[in-house]
């Protein structure tokens, strides 16, 4: 088997909801996404291994970083890290995959030098935040963000600089693309995968809780009344829902910013839209379907949109994508179900200005020839 049947075979193996989208695209644009995806599955399975230690998590996740980013350091040291990920706990195909990195590495060789510098930028950074947050936390002895702004850091690392990763290749594939549009892709491209990860956030939240880990801010705690240890215990569950709402409102407007950035893409480029419609509808219904929903607080199986639902959006997502009239109506319709109430509006050059301070441990590359 060659590297990129390796990829096509593995990426269901690792992610349904992705594999449906990905398969949408085309040429180098679908080789490119499709092996940037599986670098942020390898990236996520070090961060998400429940016994390793934080420790072990931050050296692999630093040299990582490294050898997205120095091809030469990659030449030499990249079959030394794979036999280092040995100690990775996790599931069977996550595990397979992580063991294979070299295929990936073999397709992303493949690709145009514009789309490599687009993905290993993007996956170095991911690396690089994932290990700041492993530190912060284990350095604090706490598993709970602060607050909101907390919160859009993390998830800039492990989604948002996926978002700019995305758009640089959308804006790649598509040079036509008028400028108009252009910018309002790259002012909404973060708050589209923060729209996606805090949704994931939501629905997971007791899963996370079991296991350590809290990504629900306790600002949200606190303002709804509620102490930390409240929060953990199996009453006062009004409130708890209350605190569900509030970060459901903050999902709902990064999700409205995700739609902009759908429409702002060009409507022949059918295959891009399609690709980004198939997630975010899903986002929107799992939202709508996690409102005010007891479940949430009753059983750490995640609260999911059914089978009918998926087919359905994956039935229309051709024609919702080929018609903003039906992209806007569609998403308003489904919006109505929450009452939700108004919805913040993200701030992206705060939170750039915010990243900055961050003391990430980064690396220096130099483009790729063209």
């Amino acid at each position: 088997m060659n590297d990129w049947n390796y990829c096509q075979r593995t990426l269901p193996k690792v992610s349904r909801t992705f594999a449906l989208n990905i398969r949408c695209l085309k040429g180098s644009l679908h080789r490119s996404v499709l092996s940037a995806y599986l670098f942020c599955r390898i990236v996520d399975t070090v961060e998400d291994a429940p016994q390793l230690a934080a420790e072990r998590k931050i050296e692999l996740l630093l040299e990582f970083s490294k050898l997205a980013l120095d091809s030469q350091y990659r030449a030499d040291h990249l079959e030394q890290w794979i036999n280092k990920c040995s100690i990775v706990d996790g599931t069977a195909n996550d595990l397979d995959l992580l063991a294979n990195t070299a295929r990936v590495f073999g397709v992303f060789d493949t690709l145009p030098s514009g789309f490599q510098n687009s993905i290993m930028q993007s996956v170095s950074k991911m690396a690089q935040g994932m290990a700041y947050f492993q530190k912060m936390f284990d350095s604090s002895q706490g598993a709970f963000l602060e607050d909101a702004n907390q919160l859009e850091e993390y998830c800039y690392y492990v989604a948002g600089c996926v978002g700019e990763m995305l758009c640089a290749l959308f804006l790649e594939d598509c040079p036509k693309v008028s400028e108009k549009s252009a910018k309002i892709m790259k002012e909404t491209a973060v708050s589209f995968g923060l729209g996606l990860q805090i949704t994931n956030i939501t629905k997971d939240f007791l899963t996370d809780r079991k296991r350590g880990w809290s990504y629900i801010p306790k600002s949200y705690i606190v303002e709804s009344g509620l102490s930390i240890e409240k929060f953990t215990d199996p009453e006062f569950d009004e409130k708890k829902l209350e605190v569900i709402r509030t970060l459901l409102r903050k999902t709902m407007g990064h999700l409205k910013d995700a739609l902009k950035f759908t429409l702002a893409l060009p409507r022949t480029r059918l295959d891009i839209r399609l690709f980004c419609v198939l997630p975010l509808w899903m986002a929107v219904e799992t939202a709508a379907t996690l409102f005010n929903n007891r479940r949430l607080l009753e059983s750490e199986d995640p609260v999911k949109i059914s089978r009918k639902t998926v087919k359905r959006i994956v039935r229309r997502g051709p024609i919702l994508a080929f018609s903003n009239f039906l992209l806007r109506k569609s998403f308003e319709s489904i919006l109505k179900r929450c009452e939700l109430g108004p919805c913040p509006e993200f701030d992206y050059q705060d939170l750039k200005k915010r990243l900055k301070k961050n003391e990430l441990k980064t690396y220096s590359s130099k483009p790729l020839p063209a």
